[in-house]
Formats: structure tokens, C-alpha cells, sequence
């Protein structure tokens, strides 16, 4: 009988046990639950807020010759210029500050790295977060530059005579050399880089059909590649008449290239395939990505009104709104839209909510994210102020 009651006894308590652990664990999943919820409506509200005013956190004067451009680069913002290059933190310290001479200077970013180039000279200098990490000086005039994740460059250049273009490590080494290959392909506009430096493409304005026509060709630099004659991928060539002033990787398999009346967006895992063609009926004002959109300002033929259009990944219209902002600048952040000129700004979410609108005492040259929530580069002639926005 006793050894009954010890049994009982040990199956109660190893009951309760079960119970306690099914209580606590429910417990823990109702907090786990409610957090989540708190942490998404926190998020939403977040995304969905409209700012009104703003407050300067810090300004820092702004040293050196008169900037050719800003760029945006992670929480810090690059000012260049015809003497050289400097990187700011969002404290307004200077992470690297770097001397060199150009008379045009161009530039491209990719995640870490950054390349600055002579345009009409032969100077190419590459900077990452540390400062400068690689020089080039090429044989010929530059007219176009890009870099890729990992500092490798692609660079475009001319003779008088040919069109030449290379891929050069950041250390100078030269990887590519295709010049014999693009004599005759017509003048080039623009060129891309693929985020990885493996795929190239270049369009081309030709008229030797006595019509302008645009060819769009890709070379791959992979292992895939190297089974191709020459690296050559593919070539697409427009409709005679239709100029194609630009082409775009958004992502490292999917480029876009840019006609006068819309664009032809292409996925290039190795080959070049299209993925989709717009045409739209009106003027483009402004060609807009990031790497989940494409999109433009399309401007009516009177001119009285301008929509600003964006198509996602696969060429679905994402969003189409009018806007009434005269601007100077408008680009694309990882999740934002920034439209300025020299006296206001307007910055919108990409559903289209306006998020922050402004008129400015001052003139203003350029408006950049620090933490794409509330705090941004706010630079001007002289200085470079932290601002956050705020109710």
C-alpha cells in the first residue's frame, strides 16, 4: 500500500510538473507574441510618420575647394572635388581626406567602394572606407568609369580613333582588355557593372544604317563566360530612331537600360534576357533606381504636370503619383524617394506618403540619409549639418 501511495504521489507531482511547464511555455509564447505585435505596430508607425520640423544635431564647416558633387556612402556622405576627396561620419569627423588632381572628376559607388575619375584625363583613384586602396592611369582619354563590390573597376576610353574599354583590379592589375573587340560597334553612351565585376554592358549609338539605332551589349567575365568567344553575351539593338542614353545594373542578375521613350528591363544570370519593355507616352525628365526599382519623371508634352513612376523587379507599375515639386536633384534611397532643390526638399516613402516636406532659410546643395529613419545630411556652400526630423 505505501509503495501505491509513493507511485500516486510521483505521478502527481510529475503531472504538475507538465502542467507548470505548459503554463510557463504558453506564458512565454503570449509574451514572445506581443512583442512581435508591439514591434511591428512600432515599425509601421515608424514607416507611416510624418515629420514638420527639424533640429540641427551638428554642423561641420566644410574644408577645401568648392565641391563638384556629394555622394551618399552608408551613414557617411564623400564630398569631392577637383583637388581631392573627403569622407565625413555622421559626427562630422573626417574618416579619410585624400589629394588629387582632375579638371572633370566622375564617380560611381558599390556598397564599400567608391572610384573617382578624370573624365578626358587618365587618372582613376579607388577609395573604400579606410581611405584610398588603389591608383590607375590608363593609356587613353576616360569617358566612363564603374566599380564593383570588390573594388574592380571597369573603365571606358578613347583614342581618337577606337573605343577601348578594360577591367582593372584595384591594385591596377589589368583583367580585361577588349579594345579590337568594340571597334566598330558605334560611339559609346554608358556603361554598367554588375556587383560582383563578372558582367559588363555597354550601349552604343550607331548610325551606320544611315539611321540612329542603339545596340545594348553584354560581355560575361565569369567562368560561364569564358565559354563565349570573346566573353560576348549577347546584343539587343533598338528600333531605328530610339536613343538608349543609359544602361543599370539594379542587382547583380537584373540591368535595365533606359530609352528616350521608356526602358527594356533584363535579367542576366549569364545570358541576357528581357524581362519586360515599357514605352510611355511623354518627356523624360529624370531616370530614377535603386535595386529593387526602376522608374522616371515622365513630364506631360505641355509640360503642366509630371508623374513620378516606379516599376518593380519584374516591370509592374509600383506606383504612379503626380508631384508639384520644381526640383533640382531626385534620387532613389535603399527605401526612400529624396527630391530637393537649392531652398526645399521633399522626401516620400515608396507607396508615395509624403514624409517630410520643407522650405529652408538658407540655400541648400544637397540632402543625404544618415539612418533612412529621421536623421540626414543637410549640406549647404560652407557646412554639413546632422539634422533630425522631428514633429
Amino acid at each position: 500500500m505505501a509503495r501505491d501511495n509513493e507511485s500516486q504521489s510521483l505521478r502527481e507531482y510529475g503531472n504538475r510538473r507538465k502542467r507548470y511547464k505548459r503554463i510557463r511555455n504558453f506564458i512565454i509564447l503570449v509574451l514572445i507574441i506581443a512583442a512581435a505585435a508591439a514591434g511591428i505596430s512600432y515599425f509601421i508607425y515608424i514607416n507611416n510618420k510624418s515629420y514638420h520640423e527639424f533640429k540641427v544635431i551638428k554642423t561641420t564647416e566644410i574644408s577645401g575647394d568648392t565641391a563638384v558633387g556629394y555622394l551618399s556612402y552608408g551613414s557617411a556622405v564623400i564630398k569631392y572635388g577637383h583637388d581631392g576627396a573627403l569622407a565625413y561620419d555622421k559626427t562630422g569627423k573626417v574618416l579619410w581626406n585624400e589629394s588629387y588632381e582632375m579638371s572633370d572628376p566622375i564617380t560611381d559607388i558599390c556598397e564599400e567602394y567608391v572610384v573617382i575619375a578624370d573624365r578626358g584625363g587618365t587618372a582613376i583613384h579607388i577609395f573604400n572606407n579606410k581611405g584610398e586602396v588603389g591608383s590607375i592611369t590608363t593609356l587613353y582619354s576616360i569617358t566612363d568609369v564603374e566599380v564593383a563590390h570588390q573594388g574592380v573597376v571597369a573603365v571606358m576610353s578613347e583614342d581618337g580613333e577606337k573605343n577601348h574599354y578594360y577591367l582593372y583590379d584595384q591594385d591596377g592589375t589589368n583583367l580585361v582588355d577588349k579594345a579590337n573587340t568594340v571597334n566598330n560597334a558605334g560611339y559609346p553612351l554608358d556603361i554598367t557593372l554588375s556587383n560582383d565585376g563578372t558582367k559588363l554592358v555597354i550601349v552604343y549609338m550607331s548610325v551606320t544604317t544611315g539611321e540612329l539605332i542603339s545596340n545594348v551589349t553584354c560581355w560575361n567575365f565569369s567562368e560561364v563566360g569564358e565559354n563565349y568567344t570573346d566573353n560576348f553575351a549577347g546584343n539587343f539593338t533598338s528600333p531605328k530612331g530610339v536613343l538608349v542614353p543609359k544602361v543599370v545594373f539594379l542587382n547583380n542578375n537584373t540591368f535595365c537600360s533606359y530609352k528616350d521613350n521608356g526602358f527594356l528591363l533584363f535579367s542576366m544570370r549569364e545570358l541576357p534576357k528581357v524581362i519586360k519593355e515599357i514605352t510611355l507616352d511623354g518627356a523624360i525628365k529624370s531616370v530614377l533606381y535603386n535595386k529593387d526599382y526602376a522608374g522616371f519623371v515622365l513630364e506631360s508634352k505641355d509640360g503642366s504636370s509630371k508623374h513620378l513612376m516606379l516599376y518593380d523587379l519584374k516591370g509592374d507599375l509600383a506606383l504612379d503619383k503626380p508631384i508639384d515639386f520644381d526640383y533640382s536633384k531626385i534620387y532613389l534611397t535603399d527605401s526612400e524617394i529624396i527630391i530637393y532643390n537649392n531652398t526645399g526638399c521633399s522626401i516620400m516613402k515608396m507607396n508615395g506618403k509624403v514624409k517630410f516636406k520643407y522650405t529652408f532659410d538658407s540655400n541648400i546643395t544637397g540632402l543625404y540619409p544618415i539612418n533612412n529613419l529621421d536623421r540626414y545630411y543637410l549640406v549647404n556652400e560652407t557646412g554639413l549639418s546632422d539634422i533630425q526630423l522631428g514633429d
